[in-house]
């Protein structure tokens, strides 16, 4: 088919151009030879024994205009896909010209595109993956990768025609094409697309788009009203006084680098996804990512998850402190304080995304991928919302079933949950509303509170350790584009009894912290040094041991593979713990400088809002391509730059109308100070 578009590309440019309708009418002359290309073209891209009448009468104009070298009908040919090259390094989608497609018209003919899935049997994919010299022994640790490949392919025909019309008819050609193969051919409704399909605003998105505007609105006129007067509403949404709190150079408590330390872990994070989408999303190159998996620079990325135990680990300390101080101060524990100011700092900044996500992302692009990103990342905000603003969704959605209309599974990433990320917020709330059951003895009953917390800790990592053990989990997170569908990603990795042990390490450390009461501990030069070397080891292991569960020659050993998911975190953990140790008693030196400096204190108070928003840039982004990329260390990480940029930009301003506000409301509603400081 290569061949045959090159022929008729010969065939366009040796045509005289068609200026008018009347010399649009002339046939043009073709050899015999060309005469039998135009006809083998023409039996696989026309469709065949068509029984709806408009759609033959449409079909039957588009072979006219095609054998004429219409503009329209060279327009219709030209968005149809041909056999792409690379196929054997994994270039298996192809999505033609989908705007060009859409936007064809012809009197009454419109174009439509249609993305067909090939899917092959495993002995095919077995026989393609020994041009890459894959073993049966490496077939089996990448299997979770390669199982469910299928072949993309786009067509363009008239909007008339029925889609069975369509998968009838290339389900026949491509079979009779490639004979002798087991493949299934399939074609999903939702997966043809005309101009018309895309969706138009209701009453719901006006809704929701002036709910969005009201904080804005209220921001522009206290900004007016807050000079001539100190009414705490207007300062609450005023301008300046928000964007003072941004920018201010305050700092309440000794733990300055907290901030860089999270707006790092924050970038690791947006990192890390990039990657994510990039290796999960079409790709011409898709096989080379079996390979750069085994590379240990790929372990960066691979094992970066456990940066997400940086974020526990400074929650549960601040949590800790902040519980100290305020009993301490006023000698009692208001457990009704405690909980709703944690909830109402989070859970309205976290409802704005979640109205967006159900109500108006999918008018954000278009694409041949962008109704099944949209029904994967839309449906669950609209079924599953309020398990996302009760914070409970990691026990009540793992068990959901991904929205039956999202069948392209294996070309984006697919989510049971609303707001991918807010698994850890999840994981974050639970820990917060347990924590009092460690805090408190810890307060009243020393002796019984370190029982308490020494038990909590070993009993959350034994939980950790059994569920491995018991379900064999490979070491590391799954390399799969079905991740999130995963045993592992469900009943362990998003579950707060299994990601418990970094929050309590920050419980028991803002525990010592308070004690010490701002005391500096002096250390000896080898003590510095050794706790140095000692930190860096634990955390650089952390992340690249899982190296070693990726490599070919490795066999699985199930108490290795255990014990690594469940102390691995915590090893990481300690790593940090004296980083903050260090910075705490003066021992830092540059790092402390580093992580407390000016800049970091402003991006660290953004975090929130580039946590809660970078995937809506990441995954829309890819949703809106219109044809595969090229996955490189390089490419990725220049697209995370690019994320980085834009959503910092974006939180600056979601930071400024919409959290800053709604914490500010919080205050005023509840009438109470902070029992603990923001994390």
């Amino acid at each position: 088919m290569a061949r045959v578009a090159l022929v008729l590309a010969f065939f366009f440019a040796q045509s005289v151009v068609v200026d008018s309708q009347d010399k649009m009418s002339e046939s043009v002359k073709l050899t015999m030879k060309q005469g039998l290309i135009m006809n083998q073209v023409l039996a696989i891209y026309a469709l065949d024994n068509v029984e709806d009448p408009r759609c033959k009468n449409h079909t039957d104009l588009f072979k006219n205009g095609l054998r004429r070298f219409e503009p329209w009908a060279l327009k219709m040919f030209d968005s149809s896909s041909k056999i792409q090259p690379g196929i054997l390094l994994g270039n298996l989608v192809e999505f033609g010209n989908f705007k060009q497609c859409i936007q064809t018209r012809f009197n009454e003919i419109k174009g439509k595109h249609c993305l067909m899935k090939i899917t092959p049997d495993l002995d095919l994919i077995k026989t393609i993956l020994r041009f890459r010299n894959v073993t049966e022994k490496r077939f089996a640790k990448i299997r979770l990768i390669v199982e469910k490949s299928a072949l993309f392919w786009s067509v363009c025909v008239p909007a008339a025609c029925p889609n069975s019309d369509v998968a009838r008819h290339f389900n026949k050609t491509i079979m009779e094409m490639s004979d002798g193969l087991n493949l299934v051919v399939s074609l999903d409704d939702k997966h043809c697309q005309t101009m018309e399909s895309e969706e138009k605003m209701g009453l719901t998105q006006y809704v929701s788009i002036s709910i969005l505007l009201v904080p804005v609105a209220a921001g522009l006129v206290s900004t007016v009203v807050v000079p001539h007067t100190r009414n705490s509403l207007a300062l609450a949404f005023s301008i300046p006084s928000n964007y003072r709190k941004i920018v201010s150079r305050r700092s309440h408590n000794d733990l300055d680098c907290i901030h860089g330390l999270r707006f790092l872990s924050t970038c690791y994070v947006v990192i890390g996804h990039r990657f994510l989408m990039a290796m999960f999303s079409p790709v011409i190159n898709g096989l080379e990512i079996l390979d750069w998996i085994q590379y240990y620079s790929s372990t960066i990325i691979i094992g970066g998850t456990i940066c997400v135990d940086t974020f526990f680990l400074m929650s549960g300390l601040l949590v800790s402190v902040g519980f100290f101080q305020h009993v301490t101060k006023t000698g009692k524990f208001n457990p009704l304080t405690f909980y709703l100011y944690r909830y109402f700092r989070i859970t309205p900044t976290l409802a704005i995304v979640v109205l967006i996500y159900a109500t108006l992302i999918q008018f954000f692009g278009s694409g041949p991928l962008w109704y099944d990103t949209c029904e994967a990342h839309l449906k669950p905000c609209r079924y599953y919302w309020w398990s996302t603003l009760l914070h409970v969704q990691s026990y009540v959605n793992p068990g959901a079933l991904v929205p039956p209309e999202a069948s392209l599974k294996s070309l984006m990433i697919v989510s049971f949950q609303c707001v991918l990320q807010t698994w850890y917020l999840t994981c974050d709330m639970t820990f917060y509303y347990f924590s009092p059951l460690v805090l408190y003895p810890l307060w009243k009953w020393r002796v019984l509170g370190l029982v308490t917390y020494a038990a909590t800790y070993f009993f959350s990592l034994s939980i950790s350790f059994y569920l491995a053990w018991v379900n064999e989990y490979e070491g590391g997170m799954p390399i799969t584009n079905q991740l999130f569908e995963t045993e592992y990603f469900q009943r362990h990795y998003i579950t707060p009894h299994t990601r418990a042990p970094p929050y309590i390490i920050g419980l028991g450390f803002g525990y010592c912290l308070f004690k010490l009461n701002g005391e500096k501990i002096k250390m000896s030069t080898f003590t510095k040094a050794t706790g140095w070397v000692l930190s860096a080891t634990l955390m650089a292991t952390s992340v690249v041991s899982c190296h070693i569960f990726q490599l070919e020659d490795y066999d699985y050993n199930r108490l290795e593979a255990s014990l690594f998911i469940s102390c691995s975190r915590s090893t990481w953990t300690a790593g940090v713990v004296w980083i903050v140790w260090s910075c705490v008693n003066g021992c830092g030196g540059l790092i402390n400088d580093f992580l407390s400096c000016f800049m970091f204190r402003v991006l660290g108070r953004l975090s929130y809002g580039i946590f809660l928003l970078h995937l809506i840039l990441q995954l829309f982004k890819n949703a809106a391509n219109k044809t595969p990329i090229y996955f490189s260390n390089f490419t990725t990480i220049f697209d995370s730059l690019a994320d980085l940029s834009l959503t910092i930009l974006v939180s600056f301003f979601f930071t400024l109308f919409y959290e800053l506000p709604l914490t500010a409301l919080e205050g005023l509603l509840l009438k109470t100070k902070k029992v603990a400081p923001d994390n």
